[in-house]
Order: structure tokens, then sequence, then C-alpha cells
């Protein structure tokens, strides 16, 4: 195999590839990225047993052929080159990667060691690519990326195609995040789920953020899906889709005993400061009023008590709960501007969400018994 590229296309490719390698894997060969060069074109493969990922760019081919190299040395080496074109000659034995005023030799790997790589599936709809990673952004910080067991598919983010939107959402008990972006079906199949490993997406999203992004989908969740732009794909494992709390959507409340409406930065600075005296996982109580402000205060390894501007109206004259400050703060990075807070009781879900934007949702518990809390 011999071929010519330019170092920041295959330098680029070379390192997104070894960000996926797995670090202790059983079979060693999956160290290795898979190099395969065909009439104009080369592709860098990586695969961690569950996960593959490709990566195609334009190369000068003029011996094809196939090769493994040992992934992080060689994207490392590639990555040291200055921005000109490299010249990979590879047997079956050795590489020789040289550049201008530059020459490296490294051992091949057993390509015939090598695992094949899964198929990818066949693509049911497009998304925007920039909308599809802004959207993952606003739901990311509800993945739970500790759950296991029968609970493993809170690690994972929901994907479900229906009609011509995209739900992605996550959860980990305490909060859900939903948000849609528009879907564009291809062929007959319209709709599709799964829930995708959430390091999957984080490693990988911001590859996704520019242009047209194609998934595939299985109708029931179980199996593989697939993700891919004009140069790059990703086929991965889905997580077991009944480890994903199955019933999220019905917990959104439908009525509210009263609703606050405040600026989302000012609310997410005031709630900054007071935390400044509150340990992890301890509560943060919040009134909301007829007043005009709302009081956020705490007590824990000092005092603090901060207003900031709020409107509010409900049955109640005054609502009152207990919030852990880490998820509120979640939520409303989130949002911009004015936004609503709908309140059920102080122990039942709180929604943030944006009145005039309905593409994303925020539902948070409050602490129950915020006062063992305290005590803890």
């Amino acid at each position: 195999m011999k071929v010519r590229v330019p170092q920041p296309e295959l330098a680029e490719a070379a390192q997104w590839a070894a960000r996926q390698l797995p670090t202790k894997p059983l079979d060693p060969t999956l160290l290795g990225l898979l190099l395969d060069a065909t009439s104009g074109r080369l592709k860098v493969s990586a695969f961690d047993g569950t996960t593959a990922t490709h990566s195609v760019i334009d190369a000068d081919v003029e011996t094809e052929g196939r090769a493994v190299l040992a992934g992080r040395l060689f994207a490392d080496i590639v990555a040291s080159l200055g921005k000109t074109d490299i010249t990979l000659n590879i047997t079956d034995k050795q590489a020789e990667i040289t550049a201008h005023g530059a020459a490296f030799n490294l051992d091949a790997l057993d390509r015939y060691s090598y695992p094949t790589l899964p198929p990818m599936p066949a693509m049911i709809g497009t998304v925007d690519g920039a909308e599809f990673a802004a959207a993952y952004g606003r739901v990311k910080a509800a993945v739970d990326p500790k759950a296991t067991g029968s609970t493993y598919g809170m690690s994972g983010v929901r994907l479900t195609a229906r009609g011509d939107q995209l739900q992605i959402a996550a959860t980990d008990r305490y909060r859900i995040a939903d948000a849609y972006i528009p879907w564009e079906p291809t062929g007959e199949t319209t709709g599709g789920m799964g829930v995708v490993p959430g390091k999957v997406l984080a490693d990988n999203v911001r590859a996704f953020s520019t242009g047209q992004l194609h998934l595939a989908l299985p109708a029931a969740g179980a199996g593989t899906a697939g993700m891919a732009t004009a140069s790059r794909q990703v086929t991965t494992m889905l997580i077991e889709p009944s480890t994903f709390p199955q019933r999220i959507d019905s917990l959104f409340p439908k009525e509210f005993a009263g609703t606050a409406w405040f600026d989302a930065e000012e609310m997410a600075d005031t709630m900054r400061r007071v935390t400044t005296v509150v340990g992890e996982g301890k509560p943060v109580w919040m009134r909301f009023n007829t007043s005009g402000n709302a009081s956020i205060w705490a007590r824990d390894n000092g005092a603090a008590n901060l207003q900031t501007p709020a409107d509010y109206e409900g049955d109640l004259d005054e609502f009152e709960l207990a919030i852990n400050p880490r998820f509120l703060l979640d939520g409303l990075s989130a949002l911009t501007g004015r936004i609503e807070m709908d309140l059920t009781t102080a122990a039942k879900p709180a929604l943030l969400h944006d009145p005039g934007d309905d593409t994303y949702r925020y539902l948070v518990i409050p602490i129950r018994e915020p006062h063992k809390a305290t005590a803890a």
C-alpha cells in the first residue's frame, strides 16, 4: 500500500480515530487503526468491540491495500509533521511515513487478525448536524455516566424519530431533559428509536456538527445505530432499550399550581452566588410570590439570602421549594432570556422551558426532605 495525503487532513482523521481506541482491550489488535486505501481515497477506521468509526479523506493512491498500525503512535507521528504532503508506504511488516525532511518507521500489525467491522445499517432519515449537536448539548447534563444494571440505559441518550421530529432525551432519575429538532425521513421507514451510549455521542458529536447528519435507527430500539456525514461514520451497538425509563414522556406534568417567570441568566447568577455556602447535594430554597422578586437562600457552611427579579402567579400566595442547585443550573444553562418555571408541589417535578420555544424541556425533581439533606 502506498498513498500520499495532505498532513492536516490525515492528522485530523487519525487523531479523531485514535480517541475512539480502547485503553486495555482484551484483543490487542483493537489498539490499531485500520487504513484502507482505494481509488482516490484513504479510510481510517477504529473499533473498540462495540463502536466503529470511519473517516474518509482524499488521497493520491499509488498502490491500493489495507494495513493496521499502532493507533495512538501513528496519530502522534502524523500530528508532529508540518503542513505538507505525507507519503505512507506500508508492507505486511513495516510502515514508512515520510514528509519533507522527516521519515519514521514502525512495525505494521497483523491486518489479518483485525476483526471484521460491523456494517453500516440503512439510513432512515436526516437532520442538520449543527442542530443535532446543539440539542445534544442541551440534554447531556441529564445523562448518568455511572448507571449500571437494570438502569444502564440512563448512561445513554435516547433518540426517537417520529413524524417530522427527532426527540433527543436523557434522564438520571432526578431530572429529564429533552430537545426536538426537525427530522427528514428517507425512504419508506419514517420512524425509529435507539438509546445511544452517552460516551459515543460525547466523543463524536463535534465531528457531526456541520452539514447534514444521516441516522440509522432500528424500529424497536435493539441492535445497531449508524451516524454519518459526507466524510465520517460511526456505527455502534445500542443500549438495551428496556433499561432506559420508558415513561419519561408521561412524567411531564400537564397541570400546575403556579408559574414563575424570570431571566435565566439572572437566576443562574443568583444561584451560583448562593451555592458558595452550600456543599455538594445540599439544598437551596426558592420562594416565589407576587412581590416581583424571588428569594433564594441556603444554610450549610454559612448562610446566604439573595433576591432576584421574578414574577409569579399561582393558586397559593407564595410557593416554596428546595432544589439541588447543580441540577437547576444545568437546566438554566440550556436556556436564555425570560423563561418559565411551572410548579406543581414542593415534592413533585418543576418544569423549566422557554414559553416561546417548544423545542426544549427540562424537568427537575425538588429535594423532598430538604431538612434531612441539610442535616446530613
